[in-house]
């Protein structure tokens, strides 16, 4: 069985020459890392190598190590030197190959003149980059299975550049509850609550009910549950029943007197007059849905009364394309009343529409409304 070796130093070269001096040419490259710390904004960091090598157990009597260069004498630069020592052995190709990639892309460009205020340092994190990336070509190239005829060991990996992610160890359950993955990505750290609130951070902010005279706030969504959210937003502008109106059909068991009723869009005009030389701002519930395939009619009423703000009515447990048809015949929407909440098992699935949540059911919407609800949810799955 062959056995791994790890081997490590700060040049390229001498740890190659040393894989081939002790192990001989059946020595085989399994990976290979270039590992680089300290520096600042990408430049001045110290960098060392990682090989790991894959040798038999009996491996034959290494070569009597040749000797090296002086460091300061000039490498040859034949390529066809280069490509017989290929042939011959593996690593030299390695060490050929790697050594003339560096040396193109290291060799100093044509002078060219400079404004006389330019840094003469132009080096660039680029650069290094590009040299990174020379590296790891030529080494993944190389690389090969312990014997030619047989597949490559269980277990071994091809080079990768190492990552490091943040931690998420929330990102699953929040998937499961409905939350879209640019929201989950942000939910980093073993604090669930503070998790969850630095996600939903970066929602858009839904802007706050408009409560100046004259000012039009228009909710779209059934009349049965749509006009709870219209009254509650009502008193949090310190407005009265009078200050309600219903566009529908009709004003039957929904308590609206029949004298704020708004038959249709015609009529929405010549309400729309009174409304905005009042001097306090109203609150308009138009009754449409999905179901009823009514948003255009929902929307011609909302354009006539020259709403100065217009809420649609989300039901979290409906499928969410059925939701974002309905929201794209309204047109123009500022923010979402989302109910139905406590009926779906994927309640953050509403944020994925794209619109900023002004309502969750009968109380302001915030990330910290959100939070303890998801939080909530994330306990009873525990």
């Amino acid at each position: 069985m062959p056995k791994h070796l790890l081997l490590e130093g700060t040049d390229l070269e001498t740890l190659l020459s040393q894989v081939r001096a002790e192990h001989g040419p059946e020595a085989s490259i399994v990976s290979a890392d270039r590992v680089r710390s300290g520096g600042f904004a990408g430049f001045f960091a110290r960098q060392r190598y990682e090989l790991t090598v894959s040798v038999p157990d009996e491996a034959p009597a290494a070569p009597a190590p040749a000797k090296s260069a002086p460091q300061n004498e000039a490498m040859p630069q034949d390529e066809s030197a280069q490509d017989e020592a290929a042939t011959q052995d593996p690593v030299a190709a390695l060490l050929a190959r790697t050594e003339e990639r560096e040396r193109r892309l290291t060799a100093p460009a044509p002078k060219q003149e400079t404004p006389a205020e330019a840094p003469a340092f132009t080096a660039t994190p680029a650069a290094t980059t590009t040299m990174d990336q020379a590296f790891a070509d030529v080494l993944a190239a190389q690389r090969r299975p312990e014997h030619p005829t047989s597949p490559t060991p269980a277990g071994v990996q091809a080079f990768q550049p190492r990552t490091v992610e943040p931690d998420r160890p929330l990102a699953a359950p929040l998937r499961a509850l409905g939350m879209p993955d640019h929201l989950v990505r942000r939910a980093t750290g073993t604090d669930t609550y503070r998790a969850v609130v630095r996600a939903l951070a970066a929602m858009p902010e839904a802007p706050a009910a408009p409560d100046r005279p004259g000012d039009v706030l228009v909710i779209v969504g059934p009349a049965r549950t749509a006009l709870p959210i219209a009254e509650a937003t009502a008193r949090a502008l310190s407005l009265g029943p009078a200050q309600i109106l219903l566009a529908a059909r009709s004003t039957a068991g929904t308590g609206v007197h029949h004298t704020r009723r708004i038959s249709g869009p015609a009529e929405a005009v010549r309400r729309a007059r009174k409304l905005h030389r009042a001097d306090v701002a109203h609150v308009v519930v138009v009754d449409a849905c999905a179901e009823d395939g009514n948003g255009e009619w929902a929307r011609a009423v909302t354009d006539a009364l020259g709403a100065t703000a217009v809420w649609a009515l989300v039901d979290a447990s409906r499928k969410i394309a059925d939701t974002a048809r309905f929201l794209g015949a309204l047109g123009p929407v500022h923010g979402l009343a989302v109910t139905a909440l406590d009926a779906t098992g994927d309640p953050a699935s509403v944020l994925g529409l794209g619109f900023p949540v002004a309502r969750l059911d009968d109380r302001p919407s915030s990330p910290h409304t959100w939070a303890a609800l998801l939080c909530d949810r994330l306990e009873g799955q525990a």
